[in-house]
């Protein structure tokens, strides 16, 4: 489950990354992220990440040419450095830096981007 809710947060912080969030995003996340920390996820949690990435962008929901921006991430191409990271968003408090680990964990990026967002979130 817990890979499940990582692969749902990635595409939606990819959605929020092109498109406007609503004022629950980040309160779902926030959620989401306490959730993976206390080892509690279920499905209705990554429902309703679903859910909230469909009032985001609805039309990709429906969209008959997906372009994959939204869609949940393939967990199986995570390495040990996006894991790295994955440990380093689940300590952050600052929204920013969340949104963009998230985005990160779904871009096919060096490595030393991520180097480098791990040391700046070090000091948040």
């Amino acid at each position: 489950m817990e890979t499940k809710l990582w692969s749902a947060l990635i595409g939606l912080s990819k959605t929020v990354d092109s498109n406007p969030k609503t004022e629950n995003t980040d309160t779902i996340i926030i959620n989401c992220l306490q959730r993976l920390r206390n080892h509690t996820v279920t499905q209705d949690l990554i429902d309703l990440v679903h859910k909230e990435k469909d009032k985001i962008s609805p039309s990709c929901k429906t969209c008959t040419h997906p372009c994959g921006n939204t869609s949940d991430y393939d967990m199986s191409l995570i390495n040990d450095k996006k894991k790295e990271l994955m440990n380093q968003i689940l300590n952050l408090s600052d929204m920013n830096f969340i949104y963009r680990g998230l985005c990160y964990l779904g871009f096919d990026i060096d490595d030393s981007y991520i180097d480098e967002l791990i040391e700046e979130c070090k000091d948040k």
